[in-house]
């Protein structure tokens, strides 16, 4: 093989084919399509109305827990939706007392 197609080929190669290469894990940056994994979302605090946002591991599918907001540290009941096709479907943040 010569030179030049050598550089082609190795300039060519895309981060999946060197991740295999290495035996390297995917890595998965935000913003960079990989909704499925996990979702960062915003809503307001139900007890002072503030802006407050999580993540959400989107694969461990729909569930509920409780959470502090970040702001009035009083704890909310946040609701989580997952679709069949592993997206955030609803989310809703309510009182516990």
């Amino acid at each position: 093989m010569n030179v030049s197609k050598l550089k082609q080929r190795i300039g060519s190669i895309d981060s999946a084919t060197v991740d295999e290469m290495y035996g390297l894990e995917p890595v998965f940056e935000p913003g960079t399509g990989n909704a499925a994994l996990e979702s960062y979302v915003e809503f307001l605090c139900p007890y002072c109305c503030e802006n407050v946002g999580t993540s959400i591991d989107l694969t461990a599918g729909s569930r509920s827990c409780i959470e502090d907001c970040q702001v009035c540290c009083q704890p909310y009941e946040l609701t989580i939706e997952v679709d069949a096709h592993g997206q955030l479907g609803s989310l809703g943040a309510q009182r516990t007392d």
